[in-house]
């Protein structure tokens, strides 16, 4: 069985890897009190004593408003951690995945991004920190990967809140929601991110993958989904400007930055990734069964 190192097995992305994937993978996932991956001796260590076939960096840091008050941390998490793990995954001929982003698109185009799009991040310390990330993978050997991200949502995470859980706590509690209405974006359940992420792994594929739904929505309309899959009133739901939204706040943000998901779907077939109307299902099918937002 293919040993898997995994960062961050403990966040939104990583805790499912570990739920979901431990059949498939011989999994290592150490916390950050047994491996703090900012210690280039500790990393070093690690990749010597684990001998993983395969390095999954799924850590980071994430907060994009609150990196602009930490910059080195973020820069220390989302760049100078990745040269440490590549600097000894190139010397062993390890493939190393990142985990990114797609805030490395400034949001200026009208159709979706492929991994053709040369990124251009908007100016804020986290975007610029996972481009970074990002070059430093992709430079250090041509086994390596890096796969982009938007939005993920899942119904079990219970350490950070995500955009659907967000809404639907709200809505339960009868609490108004702002829905942007100008904005193009296409999120990606947890679960079918992880099945999708397996097929890379499993077939070690080198290069950029972008990962996201079928299809694109808007923040309003993927409310306004939500309200009507749980049955909770879709007049809680008030539109608001992508300029609206975001006057104010500390870190600039990319306004259109769906994601072209034709690459995967071209490698690795159809049916892993669903549509926005189909993950909210699948959405709604775990919270059922959960009892209680997760």
């Amino acid at each position: 069985m293919t040993k898997l190192l995994l960062l961050g097995g403990t966040g939104l992305v990583g805790s499912r890897i570990v739920y979901l994937l431990s059949n498939q993978f011989k999994l290592v996932y150490p916390t950050t009190s047994q491996l703090d991956v900012t210690s280039q001796n500790q990393v070093k260590q690690a990749v010597l004593e684990m001998k993983p076939d395969l390095i999954l960096y799924a850590a980071g840091f994430t907060n994009v408003d609150l990196a602009e008050e930490k910059r080195a941390e973020c820069f220390l998490l989302n760049v100078k951690a990745v040269e440490f793990f590549v600097k000894e995954t190139a010397k062993l001929n390890i493939p190393f995945y990142y985990l990114s982003t797609d805030y490395v698109f400034d949001g200026t185009k009208d159709r979706p991004y492929t991994e053709e799009d040369l990124p251009n991040p908007v100016d804020s310390v986290y975007a610029k920190s996972k481009r970074e990330g990002e070059l430093i993978t992709l430079s250090s050997s041509d086994i390596n990967s890096v796969v982009r991200l938007i939005m993920p949502f899942s119904a079990v995470h219970k350490l950070k809140m995500d955009i659907a859980r967000l809404v639907l706590d709200r809505l339960k509690k009868e609490e108004k929601v702002f829905g942007i209405v100008d904005q193009k974006i296409n999120p990606i359940f947890v679960d079918d991110l992880v099945y999708a992420l397996a097929k890379i792994l499993q077939n070690k594929a080198g290069g950029v993958y972008h990962l996201a739904a079928l299809n694109f929505t808007t923040p309003f309309d993927f409310m306004r989904e939500i309200a009507k899959q749980f049955n909770l009133p879709q007049s809680l739901i008030e539109k608001i400007t992508f300029e609206e939204f975001n006057k104010g706040r500390p870190a600039k943000r990319p306004q259109h930055t769906w994601l072209d998901t034709s690459k995967f779907r071209r490698e690795f077939g159809e049916g892993t990734l669903h549509e926005v109307e189909e993950e909210i299902k699948l959405f709604k099918s775990q919270i059922d069964s959960i009892g209680v937002l997760g």
